[in-house]
């Protein structure tokens, strides 16, 4: 099988085609890894907020390792288990969305849930697009990331994007097709990055290749 490329003529329908089945079991190494990670991550968080870690910072100690028992540095843990907890509800109602907006169902998000159609519809209930509400499309480039969105009564596409250097633009005009919009918001992108091309860095419109179709900075299909 061949894997798509930027490129691929037809790169991004074949992004944007749900393939199917979109993930795997978890095996029991996934889950211990996962576990650790985690357990990691939220102890980082614990010893900023323990007191008890705190008075050993400021003395210059570290905190002995037999004090992660003692119950306040447990109801630390706890504290910042329940933050871990708002992080992946957030994080997973913004990935069901996007999912939702790009072709996903919501029998597709409740399989990868792990409940039913309907309570994965009582979960997010703006995952998916109300009826005539546009699909967006994501864009990642050079650190940053752009929306290109259908504006179904206007007509035409428009761009919203964040550059890696924390940039914020809205595309001035409604443009054509969703490859013109995604090309002037990859310029945008580029011409924002920490370390953009010196011979790109005053790039304001896209570039056309000799075929005449969008291409990034370097030529590559947008």
């Amino acid at each position: 099988m061949t894997l798509p490329t930027k490129d691929t003529p037809d790169f991004w329908t074949q992004i944007m085609t749900l393939r199917e089945p979109a993930w795997r079991e978890v095996t029991e190494d996934d889950q211990f890894d996962l576990h650790d990670a985690v357990e990691d991550a939220v102890f980082v968080l614990a010893k900023k907020l323990s007191t008890r870690a705190a008075e050993y910072r400021a003395a210059g100690q570290a905190l002995p390792d037999a004090a992660l028992a003692a119950p306040d540095v447990q109801l630390a843990m706890l504290r910042a288990l329940r933050e871990a907890q708002r992080a992946i509800d957030n994080l997973a109602g913004r990935t069901a969305k996007t999912a939702g907006h790009t072709g996903a169902t919501y029998r597709h998000l409740g399989d990868a849930w792990g409940i039913t159609r309907q309570s994965a519809r009582l979960r997010w209930p703006d995952a998916l697009p109300k009826k005539g509400e546009p699909r967006p499309v994501e864009l990642e480039l050079a650190g940053g990331r752009a929306e290109i969105v259908e504006l179904p009564g206007e007509g035409g596409y428009v761009w919203e994007a964040t550059a890696e250097t924390g940039v914020t633009e809205k595309g001035p005009e409604p443009y054509g097709s969703a490859a013109e919009a995604a090309a002037h918001a990859g310029a945008f992108l580029q011409r924002h990055s920490h370390d953009p091309d010196a011979a790109h860095a005053d790039c304001i419109e896209p570039h056309r290749g000799a075929d005449g179709e969008y291409v990034d900075c370097d030529g590559r299909p947008l």
